[in-house]
């Protein structure tokens, strides 16, 4: 019986490896990457810049975690939906854009992608909505 509990012990942790790794935090380090253009920032920092109205605020999680709450004025798109990067591609590369996921690892990488498209200024939540959250800031739920 313990082998066979170590075997499917194995086994989970072999298949949930993966999805934990998706969406880890965005690593928090002291300089950027000179070929990296995006910049992560704390909740305090995110919140000052999103009082400015000229900025977009991109929560890039699924629609069901959007729905499940999320900041407001956000608009919702999903870094794992079949035309991500179409949709992307045709977004207003002048325009600020602040990016955000669950704790910042999906949000990191469409940060990336934006670089790689040459957008002109990109912000990612460091920790994302959960961070926000727990700063005190309420989510709004629905879509």
């Amino acid at each position: 019986m313990k082998h066979l509990t170590c075997i499917v012990l194995a086994l989970a942790a072999t298949f949930s490896l993966p999805a934990v790794a998706a969406d880890k935090p965005a690593a928090k380090s002291a300089e950027a990457p000179a070929n990296q253009r995006f910049r992560n920032v704390d909740v305090a920092e995110w919140e000052k810049l999103r009082k400015d109205p000229k900025v977009v605020v991109l929560d890039v999680r699924t629609a069901e975690e959007f729905a499940d709450g999320h900041m407001p004025g956000a608009i919702n798109l999903d870094i794992r939906g079949g035309k991500f990067a179409e949709t992307l591609a045709g977004l207003d590369k002048s325009k600020t854009y602040l990016v955000h996921c669950a704790v910042g690892g999906r949000s990191a990488k469409a940060c990336g992608q934006m670089d790689g498209l040459k957008f002109e200024k990109v912000v990612n939540l460091s920790g994302g909505i959960t961070a926000w959250e727990a700063a005190g800031n309420k989510a709004i739920k629905g879509r």
